[in-house]
């Protein structure tokens, strides 16, 4: 009883933490940037809460996925 409530904590906890490693939705790969700001930019540009609902990740090589 006490692993499977340690493990619901940390499952939980890590949740809190990084929600996107939770997210299942397919990734498709749009565009490769110079550098991370450009990726960040391309990615804050993308995204608009009220407007869609997209997903978007820079990955460490600053190449931008989106959900759709």
């Amino acid at each position: 009883m006490t692993v499977l409530l340690l493990l619901a904590g940390l499952t939980l906890g890590m949740y809190q933490y990084e929600p996107s490693w939770f997210d299942t939705r397919i990734h498709y790969y749009t565009q490769t940037y110079d550098t991370k700001e450009q990726c960040q930019a391309a990615k804050a540009e993308v995204l608009f809460p009220e407007v869609n609902k997209k997903g978007a990740v820079c990955t460490d090589h600053n190449a931008l996925y989106l959900t759709h």
